[in-house]
């Protein structure tokens, strides 16, 4: 059998080391983030190229915001995140 690259016990030794003092919610919303975040990972194989690219993609999103304007709520909106957390029927609270 051939080995695979991604180690099977990676996300959870990641996951595992979330600290204890976590909220259970945000380690809930955290520990499923990480596993959909690894397997996308292991999907798409990313590469470390594209790997990079992300990061800095990420990086300059943060560089070009301000207190006016965060660019990763912009990002947020591209992706649809937006929307699909909060769907355009209903009413968005004042949060920003």
């Amino acid at each position: 059998m051939a080995q695979h690259r991604f180690d099977p016990n990676f996300t959870q030794n990641v996951i595992d080391a979330i600290g204890p003092k976590c909220e259970p919610r945000t380690r809930e919303v955290v520990s499923a983030f990480i596993r959909h975040l690894h397997d996308f990972t292991r999907e798409v194989e990313l590469t470390v190229d594209e790997w990079i690219m992300g990061v800095k993609f990420v990086n300059t999103i943060g560089q070009i915001s301000d207190s006016k304007e965060t660019k990763g709520q912009r990002m947020s909106d591209i992706l649809g995140l937006e929307s699909c957390v909060h769907p355009p029927s209903f009413p968005f609270p004042n949060y920003f």
